[in-house]
């Protein structure tokens, strides 16, 4: 039987099973990451790990919380940083998002096979809870955009429809042709930035409805 912690020594062993995953999950990902080993670097028994985390994917989720709970204070503050328009300043943040993104092996994990077990093993509920704070967050974001002179013209949905597929060709870049994105990542960071803040309008044309000549 795991022994009983006191509520001081939860919060240390929290921080550090915490702290080990991230490395472990960074090196190894989800799938090939060992509980034992995070658990005795943590200087628990593996038993008493589950007196903390229900599961591995469990810890996953709250060390991915956590790094994007760091990713969004940067991006926050990235917002506030001069520039020479809105666009600019938008491009910006995008471009930021986009270097942190690259930066956390832990990240690139998520858009592979890890994410499909991860979705398959996490409660239903903590999922959504984790999906309403990247949603809360983009609320967040756009409003002191607002705050700061930089305008939002479309909606936070609209951004994330943009952006994701992006960030996603992104963290795929090994298994894409070489040079597939290139040049071209700035270009097209700097396209969503312009339609976000009204400068390019775009009308999605109906594929069945013939194009007047």
């Amino acid at each position: 039987m795991p022994k009983a912690f006191t509520e001081q020594e939860k919060q240390i062993i929290t921080a550090r099973l915490l702290e080990q995953g991230e490395k472990q999950f960074s090196l190894y990902g989800l799938r090939k990451t060992n509980i034992e080993e995070i658990a005795r670097a943590a200087g628990i028994s593996k038993g008493a790990f589950y007196l903390f985390f229900e599961s591995k994917e469990d810890l996953f989720m709250d060390v991915v919380e956590g790094i994007e709970e760091r990713v969004r204070k940067e991006l926050m503050e990235a917002v506030d940083l001069p520039g020479p328009s809105s666009r600019a300043r938008l491009y910006s943040v995008f471009k930021k998002a986009v270097e942190l993104f690259n930066s956390l092996p832990i990240l690139h994990y998520l858009s592979g096979g890890d994410f499909e077990l991860l979705f398959r093993r996490m409660p239903a509920k903590k999922m959504q809870d984790h999906l309403s704070n990247d949603r809360a967050f983009f609320d967040a974001l756009i409003a002191r955009c607002e705050n700061t002179g930089i305008p939002i013209r479309v909606s936070a949905d609209r951004i994330v429809s943009l952006f994701y597929p992006l960030v996603m060709s992104i963290l795929h870049t090994e298994d894409a042709p070489q040079g597939m994105l290139g040049g071209n990542l700035d270009i097209l960071l700097e396209l969503i930035a312009a339609y976000c803040v009204g400068e390019v309008e775009i009308q999605l044309q109906n594929p069945e409805q013939p194009v007047n000549n």
